[in-house]
């Protein structure tokens, strides 16, 4: 018997010319971001992930992660958008770490990691924008007292909060990224792409066709992921578990080598990845720019930016071409109905006779 699971993923132009190779390459933005988990009890006096930044052995393993992953990425000429939350924060401003305000000083941007039910409590979407907006606020000052001095702009989290672009706004936060539905953990087809927009409105896992609309007027930049496969969230363990962490930074350099085929001479193009403190080998990270990233950057076709930089080059290019939508003519993920898709299949054999035989004829 043979089952077959259907995986569809493709990449089609809005005008349905296939995928972008075909086109003039366009330069790509790239950068790492750091999710720092709020592992404790938070500001807001609810509990976060595993573990505890109150542990001294604990925080400082993870603050020393940060300054030599800070280190290969600089070897390498980039910069890290570092994302961190209570209790972390709370942590660095009670001890006196000089961390964030290191990592700042040293050109990488800090911005803010928002989990919200660690934050504002079970079912947090059954609260008011402005609710959200003063949580928010009260992290992004504890981010302050824990030593970064610039703007805080970029948010990752809230996912599934219809009204997290009010509250964003209205906590001073203009620059949003790493959507995804973390029930499934997987990213919506119209999220994926390489060039940002301002989404028309809050995100919605059961429609997000107003998140995917452009607003010229719109408040918030969002920075999509690159050309990454919808699943890849949900697969990660599972390509990890199996294959080692180096499993995982080959489909990474998959990412990155769709992303730059999908990059578009005349729009501002991004593609990033997060790891999380203590998540990968430095010497993997290491290898991965040596050999994907630092050639694409001597020839010019990638250039390594925060965040703010990305978003700033973006606004740029809107003054430069009013009434523009940025995402025309550029690849992304379509739905099953739209494009052709790439079939994953699996051989289920109910064959207790001629097992070897099956076996030899599958792998022919």
């Amino acid at each position: 018997m043979i089952k077959m699971v259907l995986s569809i993923f493709c990449l089609l132009t809005s005008t349905g010319l296939g995928m972008a190779s075909d086109m003039a390459a366009g330069q790509l933005m790239f950068t790492i971001g750091v999710h720092v988990e709020p592992l404790g009890e938070t500001a807001q006096g609810y509990r976060g992930g595993r573990g505890d930044y109150r542990d001294p052995a604990l925080f400082q393993r993870h603050v020393q992660y940060l300054y030599a992953l800070a280190g290969v990425v600089e070897r390498h000429g980039g910069a890290l958008v570092v994302q961190v939350q209570s209790p972390f924060t709370q942590v660095a401003a009670d001890t006196g770490s000089p961390v964030l305000a290191d990592l700042e000083a040293r050109g990488h941007e800090i911005g803010l990691h928002f989990h919200e039910g660690a934050h504002l409590g079970p079912d947090p979407e059954r609260l008011p924008p402005e609710e959200w907006c003063r949580v928010m606020q009260e992290e992004i000052e504890l981010i302050h007292a824990a030593g970064a001095e610039g703007p805080i702009r970029y948010w990752s989290g809230g996912n599934l909060y219809p009204g997290i672009l009010e509250a964003a706004r209205c906590a001073g936060l203009d620059i949003y990224g790493d959507w995804k539905d973390p029930r499934v953990q997987a990213t919506a087809a119209e999220t994926i792409g390489v060039v940002p927009w301002r989404p028309a409105g809050g995100p919605d896992p059961a429609d997000m066709s107003h998140f995917a609309a452009h607003d010229p007027g719109g408040a918030v930049i969002y920075l999509p992921d690159g050309m990454i496969d919808p699943a890849s969230f949900q697969e990660k363990r599972r390509i990890v578990r199996e294959g080692g962490p180096g499993a995982w930074f080959s489909v990474l350099a998959d990412y990155l080598g769709r992303s730059l085929a999908a990059a578009l001479p005349d729009r501002v193009n991004i593609f990033h990845f997060t790891v999380h403190p203590g998540e990968f080998p430095l010497e993997l990270i290491d290898s991965f720019l040596a050999e994907h990233v630092d050639p694409l950057v001597a020839r010019g076709a990638v250039r390594w930016a925060t965040f703010s930089r990305m978003a700033d080059a973006f606004s740029a290019w809107e003054a430069d071409h009013p009434g523009v939508e940025p995402r025309s003519g550029a690849p992304r993920a379509m739905g099953q109905g739209e494009c052709r898709g790439y079939i994953t299949f699996a051989v289920n054999v109910r064959d207790f006779v001629n097992v070897d035989e099956s076996a030899d004829t599958v792998l022919r």
